[in-house]
Order: structure tokens, then sequence, then C-alpha cells
């Protein structure tokens, strides 16, 4: 195991220029030029898409309260799957199309969380449905905003407004010979 990576970290780049070479004889070097800027692009474009999708995925669980381990883990995996694709090579870009598939991406998602643990742990930033849908909960000072008053949200807050006097804030810097104007001198 321990000559494994270097031989992975040697190899992979000789295996991938034997490649350009025999994919160079075959059809052409600009067309060999062209598949690798195509894998790139569309490398970017589904780390864009699929990853969006992650996002979505991974504050959806938070919102409703479920663990976002295994979405958090194929976000990774899409990742790695995306630098795969953009980097030149035509071994990497099989590599990385083969990540990209959601059955593949499963199966290295089950085999990786069984070698190792997944973490995560609840922000407190959003609650269930069910507890939003009860109404207020205290009567506690309530001040209007974007949401409507009395949601949990709020209360945890606290109010929006915060009210500062002129001695509290000020824009400009004060000097100790220029007194504010409604107030006397020393």
């Amino acid at each position: 195991m321990r000559f494994l990576i270097p031989l992975v970290i040697l190899g992979l780049p000789l295996a991938e220029i034997a490649g350009f070479v025999a994919v160079g004889r075959e059809i052409g070097v600009a067309m060999t030029l062209l598949l690798v800027f195509a894998s790139a692009v569309a490398g970017i474009m589904l780390l864009r898409i699929q990853g969006f999708g992650v996002l979505r995925r991974v504050q959806e669980a938070a919102r409703t309260g479920n663990d976002p381990g295994l979405d958090v883990l194929g976000g990774v995996l899409i990742f790695i799957a995306a630098i795969l694709l953009i980097v030149p090579g035509f071994i990497s870009d099989l590599v990385g199309l083969l990540i990209f598939l959601p059955p593949v991406r499963r199966a290295i998602a089950a085999f990786l969380r069984r070698r190792m643990t997944i973490l995560s742990s609840a922000t407190g930033f959003y609650r269930s449905s069910r507890r939003q849908s009860s109404g207020p909960q205290s009567s506690g000072p309530q001040s209007a905003g974007p949401q409507s008053a009395g949601t949990p949200r709020e209360q945890r807050r606290g109010p929006l407004t915060i009210d500062l006097d002129e001695d509290e804030f000020s824009r400009k810097t004060k000097d100790e010979d220029d007194p504010p104007p409604d107030r006397p001198p020393h």
C-alpha cells in the first residue's frame, strides 16, 4: 500500500501522455485537442449544474433537520469528478465521467461511509416546518420586519431594530476640542 501512491503519482501522467499519443494517432492532433477542451467545458458545466443541486439538497436537509452528511459526501465526489474532467487527459476524464453517474457515486459513497465517520451538527438557524407552523410560542417583544411577527426564528434573534443615541454612535471621529452641538462644553 505504501508504494501504491507514488506509483499512481508517477504512473498516471505517463498513462495520460500515452493516451494522448494513441488518440492523436487515430483522430489527429486537432480533434484530440478539441476533445480535451470539450471535456474541460463539460466538467465546468456539470460542476455548476450538479453542484447547485447538491447545495439545494444540503440546505433542504438542514432546513428540515435531517442529516446532510450523505449529500455533502456526494457533493465532494461531484467536485472530484469535475476536477478530473477539467484536468487534461482521457483516463482522468473516464474516471470523472464514471463518478458523475449516480449509481457509481452512491457505491463510492457507501464504500467511503464504511471506512470513515461523517459528523454533522445542527447550526440552529433552521427549524422544522412543524414548529414554525405552530404560531407564536412566547409573548416577548416583537418588531416588524420581512418575516411575520411572532415566528420562532424572530423570537430567537430578538428585535430587529437597535436604537442608538447620538453619543453612542457617530460616523465622524470626535475631537476633544469640538463638543457636540446639542451639549454645552465641559
